[in-house]
């Protein structure tokens, strides 16, 4: 039988020898760090750009993921006030005197100062007040969150029954509160196949026939993407798992050690954070060692989870718990290679492995299909029922843990109900807060041009639009008059 001979050492930089129980490198940041939603095609490139990026445009990019209207007045305010000062006072191209220039570069720091106290003082207690209606049911089905309610929504309701609960205390009955929230939303789903949403005052409603049908259909969409873009990688990643399976081939004893220390060493974590600085720990302890780099990077594609911020209880634990998936699956891996003897069998173990999962995600990605046509259909189908379908498939197939069907259904269903209604919040809140934006703009522009040159009359007088009108007067004053004829 004939194998395709794939170079293992020639990825990326050539191998370099290191003193780590005599761990060699085999691959130079080749790693395709995983996402929690799953990788894309073009994941590899999308890494290496961001890896080019100077931190100030990470930082950029991390705060656009979650602007809101607060956070776009406050970015605007900081350019107006920190960048703009210095193009109008240095700008090459005017053709006005310095000191013009300058009185109008003082303007923008007091409009930015200006902007923050009028429109972004007004949208907070909107978005305050909107969050209030979105937790207690008073806003449209869209936007209810009364199925999980905010940690800080749920704390003030406890402390108007337990004024003197302690803090620890009322933390445990938060997250309590919260974790009966979801497991309602799961058990509604599985027993009576609907979402009941709390109303304001007034007693619970299902969710419409239609609105429910369609975030079904939503959710299995989600879960078919999910599973096509795995799909389409299949074909990428073979050369990269078959450098990473001749590292577990080459060093097993050692990866085999490292991954164990941390299963346990995690096992007595309880939250995220703790999660993130045990990894970061851990990763600059295997550098001082001068491990291998494909060691490292392992570590790392477990921490990539823990800097996902958990909105919930429920969330944290789903996190931690993908987490110890993460590295139970390392551990499996290096394991299997335990007898592997030759780099032929390294690249023939991995293009079996990759047809398994290319034959379970195309399995997934039919039941998939299938359930979207019973949902669809005239009589339906039940949550009860797509589980039931889903693990009559994992009976019958060998579904890999790629697969999104290895995932519990209704848990899917309750994930893509809050992103809806998070999303939906998200947008209401931006379109609000440009409203009063606008609204406000008329006043802030009123107060600039009345605070204005009173502000530089009392800091700058020799800038003063209104000193050199009385200079001028003074001189105008004191020229000689002609006589009169």
């Amino acid at each position: 039988m004939k194998v395709e001979k794939i170079s293992l050492n020639s990825y990326g930089n050539p191998t370099k020898a290191k003193a780590s129980g005599g761990v060699k490198s085999v691959n130079n940041g080749a790693v395709n760090t995983p996402n929690f939603s799953g990788n894309i095609v073009q994941g590899d490139l999308v890494k290496d750009i961001q890896k080019l990026m100077p931190s100030t445009i990470k930082v950029t990019n991390r705060l656009a993921d979650s602007m809101g209207e607060i956070q776009n007045i406050l970015i605007n305010a900081v350019g107006t006030g920190l960048v703009a000062p210095i193009f109008i006072k240095y700008n090459p191209l005017s053709k006005t005197d310095e000191d013009t220039r300058t009185y109008s570069a003082w303007r923008q720091p007091l409009s930015a100062v200006l902007a923050i106290a009028t429109q972004a003082s007004m949208v907070a207690p909107f978005n305050n007040l909107i969050n209030w209606m979105a937790n207690t049911g008073k806003l449209p089905d869209p936007y209810n969150k009364t199925n999980f309610q905010d940690d800080s929504y749920i704390a003030k309701i406890i402390k108007k029954t337990q004024p003197n609960i302690s803090k620890e205390q009322l933390s445990i009955a938060v997250k309590k509160e919260q974790e009966k929230q979801y497991n309602e939303l799961l058990e509604n789903l599985r027993t009576k196949n609907t979402i009941f949403i709390k109303q304001h005052k007034a007693p619970s409603k299902q969710m419409d026939e239609a609105s429910y049908k369609n975030l079904l259909v939503e959710t299995v969409e989600s879960m078919i993407k999910e599973d096509n873009k795995k799909l389409e990688n299949c074909g990428t990643t073979k050369q990269k798992r078959a450098i990473r399976s001749e590292f577990f081939r080459k060093h097993n004893d050692y990866a085999k050690k490292v991954l164990n220390e941390i299963k346990t060493d995690t096992k007595k974590l309880g939250t995220i954070d703790e999660y993130k600085t045990y990894l970061s720990d851990k990763i600059k302890s295997l550098k001082s060692e001068q491990a291998d780099k494909e060691l490292i990077d392992m570590v790392k594609e477990i921490k990539a989870r823990a800097q996902i911020k958990p909105h919930d209880e429920n969330a944290e634990k789903a996190l931690i718990e993908e987490m110890q998936n993460k590295i139970s699956k390392m551990i499996k891996q290096v394991n299997t290679y335990t007898n592997v003897l030759s780099e032929e069998d390294v690249v023939k173990h991995v293009d079996e492995s990759i047809k398994a999962n290319k034959t379970a995600l195309e399995t997934s990605i039919k039941t998939l299909t299938e359930i979207k046509k019973d949902i669809n259909s005239t009589n339906g189908t039940t949550i009860k029922e797509i589980e039931k379908k889903i693990a009559q498939k994992l009976k019958e197939n060998k579904i890999t843990d790629e697969c999104s069907i290895k995932s519990s259904f209704a848990a899917k269903v309750v994930e893509k109900y809050k992103s809806n209604i998070t999303g939906s919040l998200k947008g209401y809140k931006q379109f609000t807060g440009l409203v009063i934006s606008l609204a406000v703009l008329p006043v802030s522009c009123y107060l600039l041009n009345w605070i204005y040159p009173l502000f530089m009359d009392a800091l700058f007088p020799n800038l003063s639009n209104k000193k050199h009108d009385n200079e001028a007067s003074a001189l105008v004053a004191k020229a000689p008059k002609k006589e009169e004829v």
